[in-house]
């Protein structure tokens, strides 16, 4: 028998797996998890019903699946587990753009991504398959809905170099990534591959390949790694997929077959070759059985993923399937429960009110041991500090609740958790803690004007110069490859992340001729609608796509601001060609000289002088949102004390979100700046409350 696959990691103990076995097989029975997403009865890979899959001439073979439904009785993922995607970036999908994290690309813009090259969303169908939102009644399944995704282009062109991989594996597992799925295969390696690969395995991060597509009897890169886990693709049937690399290092097997999941433009897709998704599968697994069971290795959890997989093939391990294909029910059954964990009860904030606590609550399940009274607390620091203890509060049954000091305006507080259990146990969230921690800046911002130019909220495009062309029009774009480069040139999607569809581009030309309508003369000048400003700061935000090529110089397009109504117009951003769409923005407090009550942005660009320079600019996603300092005091009527009056407007207050100018005295109350009143708020209300205000004002 062969086994690539090693790691010094111990296996759970016998008599461990069979209680667990006998305990979670009854409830997986009598539980099964069948969710509402409609695409869920064509993701055979989840639960094999024999349906009729797309793509497949003969039905599927029932139980030829992962077991999901029955991993979900067991567990439906809880703790977030951070799962980096190392390929051909990854679009912002409605069913997982709330818990995608801020990537990094190695190629071109190290901010882009979010976006891939036009022919290569693959890192959108792993996604989807790990994290796609569940029972969210649209969409698709994921494996584990928790899961935080975090993206890493290294791939420009479909002939992407692995040097690019390699800084893009380093830099996941630098910044906290527990799974590292690498979608991708390369015919060779490289030293600087490995060295990435055996730098995260030392880091305790589970790597995760494909074994190719080829149906070469050899595994493709970095699958071929020694510590790199080599997923093969299996069919809606049990059976190795036509096109799947096999070979002496094969590890593991999922399903890669016409599989069903996200994809480019919030829409969903079977790919018949999708042999990415097996190893976005296993993937998934690992972070459901890291979910379940916090204080678990990742790279234990590679072992206990193929330690539980259904044999296939040959008995034992073979070069199609390695150890079998994936189980997931089974690997949560052979992995030891934690004596304590935590789970969140709601997501814990990531900006508090400046100079105010901020009451946060957590919710530990004691499986194995029970809590030590007054052992839970909350370690934070600030400004680089040492860490302070604070002890938490028991809130009700499991429930622990405790205040975030104050946080001066813009700075960031560094926290995590810690409880202790009857037997010594010591549990921390984030696990790794005090090395990973939690963070939230002290600051509250309010929308002011928001557009993602689905309707025509008042825009004003210009066309300057008799002999100008592709001036700025609100449309969905169709997109347009530059003839010489083969690069994108107009965008062929917008930047939000649902299911718009609309942005502003410079002249479409509905032939898709890129060198037809593009922006020949100019200036072309879009001006946003005017918005009203108060006293505090502002910041401005928008999606940007710029591309030049061809002539002697590459053109550039600025962004202007003006605060008196266009008398004068300051420049605060000139911006280079982009690599697809990339995120700016700008603060008026950096241009002090600006003054007055009103803002509007415009955005110019040209071809001048006119050099048979293609070129072509895309807006998005443009808000312009207040940062506020201020502190939420509690005091509605002024008076200087927490008293009965203010808690009257309190209840009056707890009606919904707040509403711009109608609720605005009520934000006094927004403790924990969630723009709603509520009872989280009510508790921080309470603990200000002043039983005898006019004691205190006496003295």
């Amino acid at each position: 028998m062969h086994l690539k696959y090693r790691f010094v990691v111990p296996l759970p103990m016998c008599f461990l797996v069979v209680a667990i076995l006998s305990d979670h097989a009854t409830s997986a029975v009598a539980d099964p998890l069948i969710p509402d997403d409609p695409g869920f009865s064509q993701q055979w890979a989840l639960e094999n019903v024999g349906q009729v899959v797309e793509g497949e001439s003969e039905p599927g073979m029932p139980g030829a699946d992962i077991r999901a439904t029955e991993a979900w009785a067991i567990h439906q993922g809880t703790t977030p587990v951070v799962v980096a995607i190392v390929g051909t970036g990854v679009n912002p999908h409605s069913e997982f753009a709330d818990r995608l994290m801020e990537g990094h690309s190695t190629v071109g813009d190290p901010y882009n991504s979010l976006d891939t090259w036009p022919s290569g969303p693959y890192g959108t169908l792993v996604a989807g398959v790990i994290g796609a939102a569940r029972n969210n009644g649209t969409g698709i399944a994921g494996l584990s809905s928790c899961v935080r995704i975090l993206p890493v282009r290294v791939i420009e062109t479909a002939d992407g170099g692995s040097a690019h991989v390699a800084e893009g594996i380093i830099w996941a597992a630098d910044q906290g990534a527990q799974v590292i799925v690498v979608p991708l295969q390369f015919p060779a390696g490289s030293p600087a591959l490995e060295n990435a690969i055996s730098y995260a395995v030392g880091r305790d991060v589970l790597v995760i390949a494909p074994t190719g597509k080829d149906g070469n009897p050899s595994l493709a890169y970095p699958a071929a790694y020694e510590n790199c886990l080599a997923v093969a693709s299996t069919t809606h049937r049990d059976q190795i997929a036509p096109f799947s690399n096999y070979g002496a290092g094969t590890d593991l097997a999922a399903p890669g077959r016409n599989v069903l999941s996200t994809w480019r433009d919030d829409g969903v897709t079977t790919i018949e070759g999708a042999y990415a998704a097996a190893a976005g599968y296993v993937a998934g697994a690992a972070a459901l059985v890291l979910s379940y069971a916090p204080q678990q290795s990742p790279l234990a959890v590679g072992d206990i993923l193929m330690a539980s997989a259904d044999d296939l093939g040959d008995a034992g391990w073979d070069p199609y399937f390695g150890q079998g294909r994936l189980n997931v029910a089974q690997a949560l059954q052979l992995t030891p429960p934690p004596a304590l964990r935590f789970e969140p009860t709601a997501p814990l904030p990531v900006t508090v009110t400046p100079n105010a606590p901020t009451a946060v609550l957590v919710h530990i399940t004691g499986v194995g041991e029970v809590i030590v009274p007054e052992s839970v607390r909350l370690l934070q620091r600030q400004s680089g500090a040492d860490f302070v203890a604070i002890d938490m509060l028991p809130a009700g049954e499991g429930d622990y609740s405790v205040d975030l000091p104050a946080t001066a305006c813009e700075e960031t507080v560094e926290f995590y958790f810690e409880a202790t259990g009857d037997e010594g146990t010591v549990v921390t969230d984030p696990i790794g803690a005090p090395e990973r921690v939690y963070e939230a800046q002290a600051i509250q911002t309010r929308d002011l004007f928001y557009d993602d130019f689905e309707q025509d909220l008042g825009w004003e495009a210009v066309v300057e110069g008799s002999d100008t062309r592709g001036g700025w029009v609100r449309a969905e774009p169709i997109g347009t490859i530059a003839p010489t480069t083969g690069a994108a040139a107009q965008p062929a999607f917008d930047r939000s992340p649902d299911e718009k569809t609309t942005c502003y581009v410079t002249g479409q030309n509905p032939d898709g001729d890129a060198a037809n309508n593009d922006v020949d003369g100019g200036p072309v000048r879009l001006l946003s609608p005017i918005v009203d400003v108060g006293t505090d700061d502002v910041e401005v935000s928008y999606a940007v796509w710029l591309h030049s090529s061809v002539g002697n110089e590459p053109d550039e397009l600025t962004v202007e601001l003006t605060c008196d109504n266009g008398a004068s117009w300051q420049n605060v951003d000139t911006i280079a060609p982009t690599e697809g769409w990339e995120w700016r923005s700008f603060r008026l407090s950096a241009f002090p000289g600006v003054t007055g009550d009103t803002l509007r942005v415009r955005f110019s660009v040209s071809d001048l002088p006119s050099d048979f320079s293609l070129t072509e600019a895309g807006i998005d996603e443009f808000r312009v949102m207040e940062i506020r300092c201020q502190a939420a005091t509690g005091d509605y009527d002024g008076n200087g004390v927490i008293d009965q009056a203010d808690f009257a407007a309190f209840g009056a207050c707890m009606v919904g979100p707040l509403i711009d100018g109608v609720s605005e005295p009520c934000r006094v109350f927004d403790f924990n700046s969630s723009n709603t009143i509520d009872l989280r708020d009510g508790q921080s209300l309470q603990r200000r409350y002043d039983p005898n205000p006019f004691a205190r004002l006496r003295h």
